[in-house]
């Protein structure tokens, strides 16, 4: 794996991320489109089950900092942008090493219940990330746009090693593949152009 880089200055660590399961939304997840309970009552007690594990092994974390855009690569959506804010989020390794384990031992179905409150859980923390972005450059006086992540709209997956090489992603524990996939995989990253706005009153 690379090596997560030296430009880290400014940037920040947080880990109280609240990541509450809505059992209808996994469910819809994994193909079940009636109220919880009209489903598969087995099914269901297995995702009660292994929300209860998944709450367990969860260790929510996301490294982000607000830096200035001429520094970056450019890129057309990215034109415009007075500022960038960064972020790497994850959820550790924990549900994934669960995940394959009943994978490898062909407990199919256990495993895709286990990947589906997984992929739930880091987006429920990029979300929330995000937002504390987003905060964080009105504060400056920025003004946040959309939300763009490496290998989406037409910025290419190497765009990992920008991200990689300005925040602190080995304090979160994850790392970057020499193919730029992120270890643990329930991980994400994104790139928030920031325009002029306002600035708050501190």
């Amino acid at each position: 794996m690379s090596p997560a880089g030296s430009e880290k200055t400014g940037a920040r660590v947080w880990r109280d991320f609240p990541v509450v399961f809505d059992e209808a939304r996994i469910l819809r997840r994994l193909g079940v489109r009636k109220r919880p309970e009209q489903g598969d009552l087995s099914l269901i007690d297995l995702v009660r089950e292994e929300t209860a594990e998944a709450s367990r092994l969860l260790a929510p974390a996301a490294a982000a900092a607000v830096v200035p855009s001429g520094g970056l690569e450019p890129h057309g959506v990215f034109a415009g942008a007075l500022s960038a804010g960064l972020c790497i989020c994850t959820i550790g390794p924990g549900i994934e090493q669960r995940a394959a384990r009943f994978m490898a031992e062909h407990d199919l179905l256990r495993g895709l219940v286990l990947d589906a409150l997984g992929t739930e859980a880091v987006s429920a923390v990029s979300r929330n990330a995000e937002a504390r972005l987003g905060e964080w450059g009105r504060s400056l006086g920025l003004h946040p746009g959309k939300r763009y992540a490496p290998g989406y709209k037409g910025w290419d997956v190497s765009g990992q090693k920008t991200l990689f090489d300005r925040l602190p992603a080995g304090d979160i524990g994850v790392g970057l593949t020499d193919g730029f996939m992120m270890v643990p995989r329930k991980s994400y990253s994104f790139r928030i152009n920031f325009c002029a706005g306002i600035r708050q009153e501190s």
